[in-house]
């Protein structure tokens, strides 16, 4: 027992307490659990008489784009996103944020431009049926023509011509009954409580060092589900799965801080590791991701993954870690690591138009939103 306490003694002499790591050893490490998410998606709006609509988003002025009928349109014309996401566990289990997985749209402004439309729609209608009454009208006042009384007292009927007449008519009426019908419908759907707004995504994952050419290469090959995603608004926080369930052998699983993985034995038994140091002003943080997704990370030798770095700039409060650590569109859902490699943050959002001050998510809410 005496001579386990001396080598352990002489271990921690050569060793010290902290197990730090340089950029390089973080981004080898790292890199193979942090993956590209691509999102293809449109919006399906359900109506109270339980038929649905398809629209493909809101314009600048919060108008409906790609109204549809046909859901095969819609997939035609379908949005496409991409983001970061990494590995959690062995299960194929991914985290990213809600945003990437499941894109929100303001149900509100897309419900009003709903209900602008089908106005808009039945004053058509009106005007239409007002038309085909009109032209009914002027048929009806044709027959008068169609007979005459000759010389002699005798009726003639012209036949032929009255037909056409009512063949026109029986025509124009069933015009005007369809589109009484569709004005009576719109009447029943335009309740903006009663319409129903819902992603419909399809997502897929490449891996850091693989080459991709099509959207293919993510939704047929590494085809993804969503989860979870977290019901809080101010918790941008999401989780995919690949189909298969299986995380791919040799890829990075990140933990958070206190949960091992990214020490060995003897940093959990000396507090080497981080777990127990609080997150300092001025400590130096890492996001792996893709910056401006498929841009910078396609390249001649497949699409490369992005290491960058900063320091925290603002203490998390609970809601949200601030870091210099420049991003790009793409990043979101990136994991910001510390000098032991612990996930403290998941990337979500910058502070407006500056590259320089970005949010994360902090490991608190992280925990939070796993137990849930």
């Amino acid at each position: 027992m005496r001579k386990i306490l001396i080598l352990l003694l002489a271990v921690i002499a050569m060793t010290g307490c902290d197990n730090k790591k340089s950029a390089e050893e973080l981004f080898k490490e790292t890199s193979s659990g942090v993956v590209v998410v691509l999102n293809e998606y449109y919006y399906e709006l359900k109506l109270p008489n339980g038929n649905s609509l398809y629209f493909t988003g809101l314009d600048e002025e919060g108008d409906i784009t790609g109204l549809t009928a046909e859901v095969n349109e819609a997939k035609a014309n379908r949005s496409m996103l991409t983001g970061t996401a990494f590995f959690i566990d062995d299960k194929g289990t991914l985290m990213t944020n809600r945003h990437v997985a499941a894109p929100a749209i303001d149900a509100v402004t897309a419900r009003r431009s709903m209900i602008n439309i089908m106005k808009a729609m039945k004053l058509y209608f009106a005007e239409a049926m007002s038309t085909l009454s009109d032209q009914f009208d002027v048929l009806e006042s044709q027959k008068s023509s169609c007979s005459y009384v000759d010389f002699y007292g005798y009726m003639h009927v012209d036949q032929e011509r009255l037909a056409e007449i009512n063949s026109q008519q029986t025509e124009l009426r069933r015009q005007y009954n369809l589109l009484s019908q569709s004005s009576d419908e719109i009447d029943s759907n335009i309740d903006p409580e009663g319409i129903k707004i819902q992603a419909v995504c399809e997502l897929g994952i490449a891996y850091n060092d693989t080459y991709v050419t099509t959207d293919k290469d993510f939704i047929d090959k590494n085809p993804c589900v969503v989860t979870r995603t977290s019901d809080k608004e101010d918790v941008d926080l999401a989780l995919i799965q690949l189909k298969n369930k299986k995380t791919p052998e040799g890829a990075h699983i990140f933990k958070l801080r206190g949960e091992g993985g990214n020490g060995n034995f003897l940093d959990g038994l000396l507090g080497g590791n981080g777990a127990d140091e609080p997150l300092k002003i001025d400590q130096q943080l890492y996001m792996i991701g893709y910056n401006a997704g498929l841009v910078l990370a396609n390249t001649k030798q497949g699409i490369k993954v992005q290491m960058t770095s900063g320091k925290i700039t603002q203490l998390p409060d609970g809601q949200r870690l601030l870091y210099s650590i420049p991003t790009l569109q793409g990043s979101s859902g990136s994991p910001v690591i510390d000098e032991y490699g612990n996930l403290v943050a998941v990337n979500f959002a910058k502070l407006g138009t500056t590259d320089n001050f970005n949010f994360g998510i902090p490991e608190e809410r992280i925990k939070e939103f796993l137990k849930r």
